[in-house]
């Protein structure tokens, strides 16, 4: 009876897909040749103003190669943000100075123009090297049918000492995730809202990033996106940020 009732528990924790695999299908949504998109950043701080700006995003190879150009307001019109290497390169250009600087490892931490998203937020898309993972069961998130992934940190300098992502069941879409600081408190929210299909690819129309130690948030909505159109190389490189 003892082996009989172990079968069964055995039977009723075992999952259709392992963690890598999830994720493989997860990425596959990141498989587009190349991407524009227009975006509008809302900036809500603690004591409740909010600030504005417009962005627009251009992509090569998924997020192998990310270029971002903010062009409202007038303060920050011009600056722009280059990761290259799924984000382990990542270059920050202002039209004030005319200057390219790399952001290093440890800046990677730092927000990106004042907003809830770090650099690394950004172009977080390599994770699996950076962190250790497993697949701990499946729930309901963001009123969807979800697989929840946690992830741990291999190294003590990582921007999270761990996370979670919730990931479509369906759709293999991330719905959300939850981040925490060196020191295991819950600092950082992530909710995806409005996703649909575009072409082949799955897109979100608002992903909002709540710091929970701050009180404060910061809302990114997708206006317009297009897929798999011509881009020229010169856009993703250091040189090309001065132009």
């Amino acid at each position: 009876m003892k082996v009989f009732l172990m079968i069964l528990y055995l039977t009723a924790v075992c999952y259709p897909f392992t963690a890598d695999e999830i994720l493989d299908r997860n990425e596959e949504n990141e498989n587009f040749r190349t991407s524009v998109s227009f975006n509008i950043e809302e900036v809500y701080n603690p004591g409740g103003s909010l600030r504005v700006s417009e962005m627009k995003a251009y992509s090569q190879n998924g997020d192998e190669k990310v270029l971002l150009e903010y062009i409202e307001p007038k303060k920050v019109k011009g600056m722009k943000i280059l990761m290259l290497n799924n984000g382990d390169d990542i270059w920050f250009y202002s039209n004030r100075t005319n200057r390219v600087r790399k952001i290093a490892a440890h800046q990677k931490k730092q927000s990106a123009n004042n907003s809830d998203f770090s650099y690394q937020d950004m172009s977080m898309s390599d994770y699996r090297k950076d962190y250790s993972y497993k697949l701990e069961g499946e729930e309901k998130r963001s009123g969807r049918e979800c697989f929840r992934i946690s992830f741990s940190a291999k190294q003590k300098d990582a921007v999270y000492s761990r996370f979670t992502l919730w990931i479509d069941k369906t759709d293999y879409y991330t719905f959300a995730g939850e981040f925490f600081d060196e020191t295991g408190r819950l600092w950082k929210m992530l909710e995806v809202k409005n996703v649909k299909k575009t072409g082949k690819y799955w897109t979100a129309g608002e992903i909002e990033m709540k710091n929970v130690q701050k009180n404060s948030r910061t809302v990114v909505k997708t206006k317009d996106i297009m897929f798999d159109i011509e881009l020229p190389e010169e856009m993703f490189t250091e040189r090309g940020l001065k132009r």
